[in-house]
């Protein structure tokens, strides 16, 4: 390529890093997006002769019955949703929890390494403290000696 050559892009005239054309801050359509939309919908109509659905998730919730409050229901509704919710928590109750090949190797070095460590530093500790103290109360200077079982350590 030469001197002469180069391709630059410097964004839209006017535009302000973060701030959309189309979009309000919360996201909703401004003037110049629904115009913007208005045309896309007016070609599309043109090209297919068609005309675009809206979106079908709103059209689910639109069709999906409002829940009845308890006092609305009737005793056999009741009883179905009861029996239901057993059922799930029977099911949940038996099926294995997931658990994550990370989750398990830590729960199993906590218990097998990290748990008896821990209680042999506390034994120590605590037999040291109650040297100490045994010392402290019988004036000895570190001459008492542990018997366990009548055999001397």
């Amino acid at each position: 390529m030469g001197d002469t050559e180069f391709l630059a892009h410097h964004g839209v005239k006017g535009q302000k890093w973060g701030v959309r054309r189309y979009q309000n801050k919360d996201g909703s359509l401004n003037r110049a997006g629904l115009k913007k939309v208005k045309k896309m919908k007016d070609q599309y109509t043109e090209l297919t002769g068609k005309q675009l659905r809206k979106n079908s998730a709103k059209r689910a919730s639109n069709s999906k019955s409002k829940q009845k409050s308890i006092s609305e229901m009737s005793d056999d509704e009741i009883r179905t949703k009861i029996n239901r919710i057993k059922l799930e928590q029977e099911l949940r109750s038996l099926s294995p929890k997931k658990i994550s090949r990370g989750k398990a190797f830590m729960d199993k070095v906590a218990k097998d390494v990290v748990a008896p460590a821990a209680t042999d530093v506390a034994k120590q500790v605590v037999k040291s403290k109650l040297t100490d103290a045994a010392n402290r109360n019988f004036g000895l200077n570190g001459d008492l000696k542990v018997y366990t079982n009548n055999k001397k350590k």
